[in-house]
C-alpha cells in the first residue's frame, strides 16, 4: 500500500541538514553526501536496486548520518525487506532522537509488518511534534493501523483529521471511504470514495474505484457500480483489483 503511493518521508541531503556546515565535512563525509544525493534521486525515480547500492556506499563512508540511515531504511522498504528497513530507521532515531521523519517512516514499516499496535505510539510521537510540516502523514498511519485491526470507529477520526490537513490526500480519502463502508454508512462511503477516485487517479491507485463500485452495488445502484468497474478496467489494466473487478462486472451483468 505505502509503496504504491509514496507517503514516506524522503529527504534529499543538504550539507547542513544534520551537520554544522559544508566546511566542517571531512572528505569521507563529502563523498557520503554525494552518494546520498545520488541514491536518494534513484529512490525518488523508482530505481530501487541502484538506490540501495548508492546508499550502502554512503553508509560505509558516514555510518553516523541519521539521514543516510533513514533513506537506507526507505530503500529496503521499497525492496520489501521490512526487517532491514526497521533496523535502519531505528538506527536513524538512535542517532537523532527528535527525527520525526524517521519516526513516521518506522511507524509505516511497522504497519507493513503487521505490528499495528506497536505502530500507533511511534506515529503518535510525530503527531505530538507541532513543528512537523506534514501532519497528515502520521494521522494516516494511525488510522491505517486501527483499520487493519478492524477498529473502524477509532480509525475514522484520524482519516478525517488527515483530510483536514491535506484536502487532496489520496490515501486518507480512500481509507476514510473504506472505513465508512465497513461501518455500513454506505451513502457517506460512496460520497467519500467518489472523491478518492479523483484524488487517486494521478497516483494510479485503483483501490477506491473498486470499493466505490462495491458500495454502489450494495446501495442497489448497479448502473453506477458497472460504470465504475468499467472505468477501473480501462484505466488500471495492471491494477491490484483488476481480476476482482472483472469478476464483479460479470456478476452484475448476469
Amino acid at each position: 500500500m505505502f509503496k504504491t503511493i509514496l507517503i514516506f518521508s524522503l529527504l534529499l541531503a543538504g550539507c547542513a541538514t544534520f551537520l554544522v556546515g559544508c566546511a566542517a565535512l571531512s572528505k569521507d563525509e563529502e563523498m557520503a553526501q554525494l552518494h546520498l544525493q545520488m541514491g536518494t534521486s534513484q529512490l525518488m525515480g523508482g530505481n530501487y536496486p541502484q538506490a540501495l547500492s548508492e546508499l550502502l556506499i554512503a553508509e560505509k563512508l558516514d555510518p553516523s548520518s541519521p539521514l543516510i540511515q533513514n533513506n537506507l531504511g526507505l530503500a529496503y522498504s521499497f525492496r520489501e525487506n521490512y526487517e532491514l528497513a526497521e533496523k535502519h530507521m531505528r538506527r536513524a532515531i538512535s542517532l537523532k532522537s527528535d527525527y520525526s521523519d524517521a519516526y513516521n517512516n518506522l511507524a509505516q514499516v511497522l504497519v507493513q509488518r503487521g505490528q499495528y499496535q506497536a505502530a500507533i505510539p511511534v506515529a503518535q510521537k510525530v503527531v505530538d511534534d507541532l513543528t512537523y510540516t506534514d501532519p497528515e502523514k502520521p494521522q494516516v498511519v494511525i488510522g491505517t493501523a486501527y483499520f487493519r485491526m478492524g477498529q473502524y470507529a477509532k480509525a475514522k477520526p484520524y482519516f478525517q483529521k488527515a483530510i483536514e490537513y491535506q484536502r487532496d490526500n489520496c490515501m486518507a480519502h480512500s481509507y476514510y471511504g473504506r472505513t465508512l463502508y465497513e461501518l455500513r454508512d454506505l451513502k457517506r462511503a460512496s460520497d467519500a470514495l467518489d472523491q478518492a477516485v479523483g484524488f487517486c487517479q494521478r497516483q494510479q491507485f485503483d483501490e477506491p474505484q473498486y470499493y466505490s463500485a462495491l458500495t454502489y452495488y450494495e446501495l442497489g445502484q448497479k448502473a453506477k457500480a458497472e460504470a465504475r468497474l468499467e472505468s477501473l478496467i480501462r484505466l488500471y489494466p495492471q491494477g491490484k483489483y483488476i481480476d476482482k473487478s472483472k469478476t464483479m462486472l460479470e456478476t452484475i451483468r448476469r
